[in-house]
C-alpha cells in the first residue's frame, strides 16, 4: 500500500465480509463475501472508508427498508460472521444481576489497532464493568477457543472473583439471547448486538460506532477521527443495508457466481441444514 501510494498507484484494500461463512477462515473455509474498499479498511477508524460514505448514503437514500429485511432475516435464521457454533443455550449460572457481555478478541489483531483500541482499552472495559456490579460474562474469540490464537482479557479476567467464562461452543446468535448488554472494544459481535437492538458500548471505534446507535467510550483522538466525520444519524436498519447489503462483494464459493445477500443468506443457512 506504501509504495502504491509512493507511485501514484490505484490500490484496493481487502478483507472478508461481515457475513462470511458456516467455518473459520483458520480452518479453510471459502467466504461467500469479501469487501473491496478503495480508500480504507473497514476498521480504520482514522480515515474514511468507502462504508462510511454507503451509511450516509443510506441515510440519505432512505436504506430502511431493504436494510430490515436483511436484519430480520439474520435474526430469524441466527446468522453471524462466522456459523460454525451450534444454536444451544450456553451453560450459565442463572441470575438477577444485569447481564454484561465483555467480548474477547485476538491478541495484537489488525482491527483493535486499527480502531483506535489497545490493551488498555480491553483493561478499561474489564474494570468499569465489573465496578457496575453487574454479573460479567467474557466470550473468547472464536480463534482463540479453537487455539490458534490468543486474547486480551482471560489472563487478567481470571483473577476477578465473579467474572464469568463463556468458553460454550455456542453460536453468537445463542449468546446474544440471554445478556442484556454488549461491551466491546471493536468486535464485530458489537454489530450483531445491534442487529438484535441490544445496548452496545464501544472502547474504540469500530465501523458501527460513532453514529449515535452506540454508548462510546472512547479518547479523544478515537473520538475526533470517526465523530468529526459522521454527521449522519441512521437507523439500524440503514446501518444494516449499508454494512451488509451494499459494501461486500457475494460469490458463490463453489463456483464464485455474483450472489447477493440474501442468497449468501439462502446458502450458509442451507449448509447448516444439512450439517
Amino acid at each position: 500500500m506504501t509504495i502504491a501510494r509512493v507511485r501514484g498507484l490505484p490500490h484496493w484494500h481487502l478483507e472478508d465480509g461481515f457475513l462470511r461463512s458456516v467455518g473459520l477462515g483458520k480452518d479453510g473455509t471459502r467466504p461467500v463475501s469479501i469487501i473491496v474498499d478503495d480508500l480504507a479498511l473497514p476498521t480504520d477508524a482514522s480515515s474514511a472508508s468507502r462504508l462510511e460514505w454507503l451509511i450516509s448514503r443510506a441515510v440519505d437514500a432512505d436504506g430502511e427498508g431493504t436494510g430490515e429485511r436483511i436484519r430480520q432475516q439474520m435474526i430469524e435464521r441466527r446468522l453471524s460472521k462466522y456459523n460454525n457454533l451450534p444454536n444451544v443455550e450456553p451453560h450459565i449460572g442463572r441470575t438477577s444481576r444485569r447481564r454484561i457481555l465483555l467480548i474477547d478478541q485476538v491478541y495484537g489483531d489488525v482491527s483493535v489497532e486499527k480502531a483506535l483500541g489497545s490493551a488498555a482499552s480491553f483493561h478499561q472495559m474489564l474494570d468499569e464493568a465489573v465496578a457496575t456490579g453487574a454479573q460479567c460474562v467474557v466470550r473468547p474469540h472464536p480463534d482463540v477457543m479453537a487455539g490458534h490464537r490468543r486474547g486480551y482479557l482471560a489472563e487478567r479476567a481470571s483473577r476477578i472473583p465473579g467474572v464469568v467464562f463463556m468458553n460454550d461452543r455456542v453460536s453468537v446468535a445463542s449468546i446474544l439471547e440471554v445478556v442484556d448488554e454488549v461491551w466491546t472494544v471493536s468486535s464485530q459481535m458489537g454489530f450483531d448486538a445491534l442487529l438484535r437492538e441490544i445496548p452496545v458500548r464501544c472502547y474504540a471505534m469500530p465501523f458501527y460506532a460513532g453514529w449515535g446507535l452506540t454508548e462510546d467510550h472512547v479518547d479523544d483522538r478515537a473520538a475526533t477521527a470517526r465523530h468529526r466525520r459522521a454527521s449522519a444519524r441512521p437507523t439500524i436498519g440503514q446501518l444494516t443495508s449499508a454494512a451488509l447489503g451494499t459494501y461486500p462483494i457475494y460469490r458463490h464459493p463453489g463456483h464464485w457466481a455474483p450472489m447477493s445477500v440474501f442468497a449468501a443468506m439462502d446458502f450458509l443457512s442451507a449448509e447448516l441444514a444439512s450439517g
